[in-house]
């Protein structure tokens, strides 16, 4: 403790500096903060001393002001004012780690720290000579969650540093967690985190058309090169990600239309068609990817891919009768740690499955159950709320923004679009992906110093026409 509270007052210069770039390289690292109870994420202590910072600033100088988004702001207040009174009157934020008998304070915190990200976010607007690094930071913060994936092949006089970046059971190449149909398939979480940051990056430095030009083909092939990589991770909604994003992107950059789509289309088919004759030698994370496409693929990875869906789909099926109790009196985020116990013991011992522990712990793997059973039918209409004024700005900024950030705002329209799908129809959680939500939108509007309205045209104005007086008017009596 003394060493920590050395180094924070060392830090502190840095701090005030540095606070805004820190946290956006923080908000999509897995780095934790191992030394704290409940292994807190790096970001949320980066968007409490951020948000911490941008107040004090604000009352030493008056001229700094917040950007002003109240069309954001409002839906994001309200949110998290349901979800702390849903949170006060289901059992409160206890925690099990300071001794309590209730699960899911963390879970609160994810909700919390994530507002204060996007406020700590608007606080400091982002000057746009630096749009494209403070960007980069924001994306390319992922590249270090490769270290979950390094640190098992490392000496073990290295493993100290699984405290810093988690390693899980998947980044270890054991079985996956799934249950009774896991086959071992070894799924590299780190390094699809990784490559989505790139990849993303990539889009809102070059975008698509100058990537597809034959003059700088080379960038199509590295961005290629990194889909690839994201594939080894075995997660079927990272391609889906990755393809919603690109076509959105390239949908927006008005290449709909043009030679570019017949150039794609051409690459895709015939990388498509080279494919098959080994697909099924892939390695098995990729070919669990690619059980999306009509490819002859190992039985291993088609039985394991289907058996995670049907576990997802037997959930669902069973939590769907159930939604009508919670629309207007919610569960909340709360679990009880003697229910929880008793589940896990019930599954160890055959007499219950997987899916009822991971109902009682309210990982639903689906976004809407994830909003409608914890928050009710208000949290559920202050998140459309949110989403939907969250792409009006993206769109205002993509369609008036300034044309040197062009790139920029059509990478954050096109990915929040693409989430946006995923979550109500593909994969999605509440809790653990308000910060990825918040902090894109909240890049946007920091970005473009708000949202951006047309511009409006000065207005013309007609020479005055003297009036002339008639003739009869000009003869005057003698």
């Amino acid at each position: 403790m003394p060493v920590l509270i050395v180094f924070g007052v060392m830090s502190v210069p840095l701090l005030l500096k540095w606070h805004m770039p820190m946290l956006l390289l923080a908000l999509n690292s897995t780095i934790v903060l191992f030394f704290l109870p409940g292994y807190l994420p790096l970001w949320f202590a980066m968007a409490a001393i951020s948000l911490t910072l941008s107040f004090a600033q604000r009352t030493l100088d008056r001229e700094t002001r917040f950007v002003h988004a109240p069309s954001i702001v409002w839906p994001l207040l309200f949110l998290t004012a349901i979800v702390f009174v849903t949170g006060h009157f289901t059992g409160g934020f206890g925690s099990r780690i300071f001794g309590g008998g209730q699960y899911g304070a963390k879970r609160y915190l994810y909700i919390f720290a994530a507002v204060g990200a996007f406020f700590a976010i608007l606080a400091n607007p982002i000057p746009r000579d630096k749009a494209l690094l403070y960007v980069g930071l924001f994306f390319l913060g992922s590249l270090g969650n490769l270290m979950s994936n390094v640190i098992p092949f490392l000496p073990r006089e290295f493993y100290w540093l699984s405290l810093i970046f988690p390693v899980s059971a998947n980044d270890l190449g054991s079985l996956a967690f799934q249950g009774s149909f896991s086959v071992g398939i070894a799924r590299y979480l780190g390094l699809t985190s990784a490559s989505f940051g790139l990849f993303f990056y990539l889009l809102a430095r070059y975008g698509i058309r100058d990537m597809l030009s034959a003059a700088k083909a080379w960038r199509f092939v590295l961005l290629t090169i990194v889909l690839v990589l994201g594939m080894l991770g075995g997660f079927r909604s990272a391609l889906i990600l990755l393809g919603l994003t690109f076509m959105f992107v390239f949908y927006f950059e008005g290449l709909l239309r043009t030679k570019y789509t017949a150039i794609f289309l051409g690459t895709f088919i015939l990388g498509t068609v080279a494919l098959v004759p080994f697909s099924d030698r892939l390695p098995l994370s990729i070919q669990r990817t690619l059980t999306i496409l009509p490819l002859h693929l190992s039985p291993v990875a088609r039985y394991e891919a289907e058996g995670s869906s049907e576990w997802r789909i037997r959930m669902w099926e069973l939590l769907l009768p159930e939604v009508p109790k919670y629309l207007f009196t919610p569960k909340g985020l709360g679990i009880s740690g003697g229910d929880l116990d008793l589940t896990a013991e019930l599954v160890t011992r055959g007499l219950a499955h997987s899916e009822d522990i991971m109902m009682l712990a309210g990982d639903y793997h689906n976004g809407p159950l994830s909003v409608v059973i914890p928050f009710g039918i208000w949290g559920l209409a202050g998140w459309i709320w949110f989403i939907t004024a969250s792409i009006r700005a993206l769109w205002l900024n993509f369609r008036y923004g300034p044309e040197a950030l062009r790139k920029i705002n059509t990478l954050l329209l096109g990915l929040f679009l693409a989430n946006t799908v995923m979550f109500f129809f593909v994969f999605g959680g509440f809790y653990s992906e308000v910060v990825m939500f918040a902090s894109i939108v909240g890049l946007g509007l920091s970005v473009n110093g708000g949202i951006c309205k047309p511009a409006l045209e000065p207005a013309v104005l007609e020479p005055e026409t003297p009036e002339i007086e008639p003739a009869s008017a000009l003869v005057r009596p003698v």
